[in-house]
């Protein structure tokens, strides 16, 4: 899917604020350095492993969880998510393998594709452990690009915290 100039020109512009496009299969198209620097390097993976759920299983819970009680929070929205995308392409074959790939490797993705959940929540709290910057406490926020099918998703931390000083200098070094 080609990513449109305006859509780069805001990844550039966000600068120090982490953020990537998706598509509709949770592929990441796109990104900015504050990104990779914070998540994994994409360009780095193979363009197949750039996909938000298979970048979760593979890092699993070595960089990035979930505060207590949003266990399975990502993966549920993932679900409904690529739920939400078959219904607009029943016949799409590649959707259903990665439905069938992920729920193999998630029980709280397989839950989430049993519960027929279609809401997006365009906020999860996400818990990173930053290799250099340690524990960071975040939001990670998806917003719609209109005229696209594409989804901006951000991360950004509470005003003041510890996880938004780490996040400046982590913006800093990138």
């Amino acid at each position: 899917m080609p990513v449109p100039a305006d859509a780069r020109l805001l990844l550039h512009r966000l600068g120090r604020i982490p953020a990537y496009l998706v598509d509709e299969q949770e592929d990441i198209v796109a990104w900015n350095t504050s990104a990779a620097a914070l998540i994994i390097d994409f360009a780095q993976l193979p363009a197949a492993e750039r996909n938000t759920v298979r970048v979760a299983i593979r890092l699993g819970a070595t960089i990035c969880s979930a505060p207590a009680g949003a266990e399975g929070e990502f993966a549920r929205q993932a679900a409904a998510d690529l739920r939400a995308t078959i219904a607009r392409y029943p016949a799409h074959r590649a959707l259903g393998e990665l439905v069938n790939e992920f729920a193999a490797h998630s029980v709280d993705f397989a839950a989430g594709w049993r519960s027929h959940d279609v809401r997006p929540r365009r906020t999860l709290r996400k818990l990173l452990n930053h290799p250099e910057f340690g524990p960071l406490e975040l939001d990670r926020q998806t917003l719609l690009l209109p005229g696209t099918a594409l989804r901006l998703v951000i991360y950004t931390a509470d005003p003041d915290s510890a996880s938004a000083t780490a996040l400046a200098r982590l913006g800093r070094a990138s």
